[in-house]
C-alpha cells in the first residue's frame, strides 16, 4: 500500500522546529503542550491500479491542526509554515487554512487545513533536512 503519511509527518516536524516542537499524529481537542501541530491522513483512497490489480497511485488527504493557549495569530503563523512545508512536497491546499472554534476549551486557539495529492507507486516525497529545502 502506497501511505506518504510518515514522510510528511518527519517533513513538517523539520520544517517547524524553530517554532514548534510538538508535532505528532494525534488528533486530540486539547494536545499535552503548546503550541501544537497535528498532522493526520485523512483519506488514502486508490486513484489508479494496473491490469494486474495492484495499486498504482493515491490521492493522499492530509489534514494539519495547530494549537495555541496564547492566541490565534501563532496558530496561523504555524499553519502558514505547514502550508509553505505541504506546497514544497507537491501538496495541494484543498481547505482552510480556517480558525476553528475549540468547544472543549476556548482558551485554545485552533487553526485547520487540509491538503491533497496524487502519490504514484514510483513517486518519492524528498525528505527535507532543515527548514525551508
Amino acid at each position: 500500500m502506497i501511505d506518504a503519511s510518515n514522510r510528511v509527518l518527519t517533513n513538517i516536524k523539520t520544517y517547524v522546529a524553530e517554532t514548534c516542537k510538538n508535532v505528532s499524529n494525534y488528533s486530540s481537542k486539547s494536545p499535552p503542550s503548546f503550541p501544537a501541530v497535528s498532522v493526520v491522513q485523512i483519506d488514502n483512497t486508490d486513484a489508479c491500479m494496473d491490469l494486474d490489480n495492484s495499486e498504482n497511485a493515491v490521492k493522499s488527504v492530509m489534514e494539519i491542526q495547530c494549537y495555541s493557549n496564547k492566541n490565534i495569530t501563532e496558530s496561523k503563523n504555524i499553519i502558514n509554515q505547514c502550508c509553505d512545508a505541504m506546497r514544497k512536497m507537491g501538496y495541494a491546499r484543498s481547505y482552510g487554512p480556517k480558525p476553528v472554534e475549540n468547544v472543549s476549551d476556548t482558551n485554545i486557539y485552533r487553526t485547520v487545513a487540509r491538503f491533497n495529492r496524487l502519490v504514484a507507486s514510483v513517486d518519492e516525497i524528498k525528505k527535507f533536512e532543515t527548514k525551508g529545502a
